[in-house]
């Protein structure tokens, strides 16, 4: 019999959120076409994600703390998300939601689905008010991979005991590496590198224990 999957490592945007968060903060500035376009673009990986990620953060320059904290405390949860971790955490699985949208809300959608281990970006702030720049290090591709390879170091298994989840060309690099990567209503070129594409949640679950061989 294979050996039981330990870890989960998951995506944030679209995967156990609904929606992309930072076009919801493009909102409140009523430039969301323009940061969902870029978006999009970016997460089929027609734009490195980087470069689009300072771009898109930079038109966001002015925005309210208050408004961001706001918009943390809307995020809809993703169908079958909280079925997902109280199935994880049955199966005796470590839990980390790695994302490469901001802490202020991934923090809250973190604790709300009782992930162990929260890993985001960290915006900058003057007086309240986004300065339109980041702190570093950035969460890109790389590091998702990165924070897998380091829980599993940690947990003392290999890749292929971990479960990674994600929809975005950010994404591929840890869905890849894993034993199980999940692609949940996946862009085309992270669908190709999944073993596993879905578009519910909940149907990850009959997965989370490896096939007897």
């Amino acid at each position: 019999m294979a050996a039981p999957y330990r870890l989960l490592v998951s995506d944030m945007d679209s995967t156990v959120a609904e929606t992309e968060t930072i076009v919801d903060m493009a909102e409140a500035l009523g430039i969301t076409d323009t940061v969902a376009a870029i978006t999009e673009r970016s997460m089929r990986g027609e734009l490195d994600f980087r470069t689009a990620l300072d771009q898109r953060v930079m038109m966001l320059q002015g925005l309210e703390l208050s408004r961001i904290e706001a918009i943390a405390r809307e995020v809809r949860l993703s169908v079958g998300a909280e079925a997902l971790l109280d199935a994880c955490r049955a199966a005796g699985m470590r839990t980390v939601l790695v994302s490469g949208g901001f802490d202020l809300i991934a923090d809250l959608v973190g604790a709300a689905l009782g992930f162990e281990r929260v890993v985001a970006n960290r915006l900058d702030f003057e007086n309240a008010r986004l300065t339109g720049r980041m702190l570093e290090p950035i969460v890109t591709a790389e590091t998702k991979l990165a924070v897998l390879r380091e829980e599993c170091a940690s947990l003392g298994i290999d890749a292929g005991q971990a479960v990674a989840l994600g929809d975005g060309a950010n994404d591929i690099e840890m869905i890849r590496a894993a034993g199980l990567g999940v692609a949940y209503q996946g862009k085309p070129m992270t669908r190709d590198a999944a073993d596993l594409c879905l578009d519910d949640l909940n149907d990850l679950i009959p997965h989370l224990q490896p096939a007897s061989h």
